[in-house]
């Protein structure tokens, strides 16, 4: 009998961060902007139980889970990154529009894509000689999907769909 492989933690350092509104030609690669990049569900309320005029109630239907790709990006406001853009510059010239984003947290880890409303991203600080950081929570339009790493499988993948959703 052999010994399992104990799991392995992914880190997310070294990764990969695209944004794309229907005014780019091409994704938009912010990799070196973001501290931190997370997809964050939250649990969708079950609505309140009504009481009807015959006595009975009327149970609230529970809501599918709500999706926020949250942000914390230093802030290039007076150069550039690589791609000749600045995150929160995007965001500020894009404010309102929908993005499609990928978001891959490490070199071997799967790929996380799907779209995302974006805000306008806070500008300004402390004064010193701390740079500053903005943080953002951009409402996705559904759950993420994600892509394996290349060579495992090539299909993507989506969430189970919420119980009770057909």
């Amino acid at each position: 009998m052999s010994t399992p492989t104990p799991p392995k933690a992914s880190r997310v350092r070294k990764g990969v961060f695209t944004l794309k509104t229907a005014d780019d030609d091409a994704p938009v690669v912010f990799s070196c902007s973001p501290t931190a990049v997370t997809l964050t569900p939250e649990a969708g309320d079950a609505g309140d139980d009504l009481e009807v005029l015959c006595g009975s109630t009327v149970t609230g239907d529970p809501a599918a889970t709500k999706w926020t790709l949250n942000l914390t990006s230093i802030q290039q406001v007076e150069q550039a990154d690589d791609a000749g853009k600045s995150l929160v510059l995007y965001a500020l010239e894009h404010d309102g529009s929908v993005a499609d984003f990928t978001f891959q947290p490490g070199p071997t880890t799967k790929t996380f894509a799907g779209q995302a409303t974006v805000i306008a991203i806070g500008i300004g600080g402390e004064v010193g000689g701390t740079a500053p950081t903005s943080e953002a929570e951009w409402p996705m339009t559904g759950p993420p999907t994600f892509t394996p790493v290349e060579g495992t499988q090539a299909a993507a993948k989506a969430p189970a769909a919420p119980k009770g959703t057909g």
